[in-house]
């Protein structure tokens, strides 16, 4: 799989998760670990003011995630009480470069919008590469709609591709 269909399968699945959690069917798990990273990767700033939060990814992007990467992936979920568009606004290309990420697509872009023309939901999307791997990394905010806080998660997606044996 070459690396332009990597970044729209996975562009895809980031957009499938910011619309199903746009939509109110976030599963806010009491039970739940928060994510499957216990704490936010080193070179991904963490917005500041979030706390890490008990949040299992929408079943619907948890479903075709796994179908797609078949475990390659992680996730952690925080929550703060500022707008999509603020945490938007803060995952600039040139914040994230100076860690390493870098983007193809201009980073971050809003989608869902309320009623007073609010942002209440964005994705960002990086990519990078470290020791052979091909990462991307997906930061999803959305507000929820019982709460009003709105609630972000990383997802370190390892998309390297495998090389196909010749026949």
């Amino acid at each position: 799989m070459n690396r332009m269909t990597r970044t729209t399968i996975a562009v895809l699945l980031t957009a499938a998760m910011f619309l199903t959690m746009s939509c109110g069917i976030v599963n806010t798990l009491m039970n739940t670990s928060s994510g499957t990273a216990a704490n936010l990767w080193p070179d991904v700033p963490v917005f500041p003011g979030a706390a890490k939060a008990k949040l299992d990814l929408p079943l619907a992007a948890k479903l075709m995630v796994q179908a797609a990467f078949q475990g390659k992936l992680e996730f952690i979920a925080y929550t703060t009480s500022k707008t999509a568009q603020e945490v938007q606004d803060y995952y600039t290309p040139d914040r994230m470069k100076a860690t390493g990420w870098t983007t193809d697509t201009g980073g971050c872009s809003g989608s869902a919008t309320s009623s007073s023309d609010t942002s209440v939901g964005s994705f960002c999307f990086y990519g990078k590469k470290e020791g052979g791997k091909d990462l991307a990394l997906a930061i999803i905010a959305a507000q929820d709609d019982k709460t009003k806080q709105t609630q972000i998660f990383y997802v370190r997606i390892d998309i390297t591709s495998t090389p196909t044996p010749k026949p």
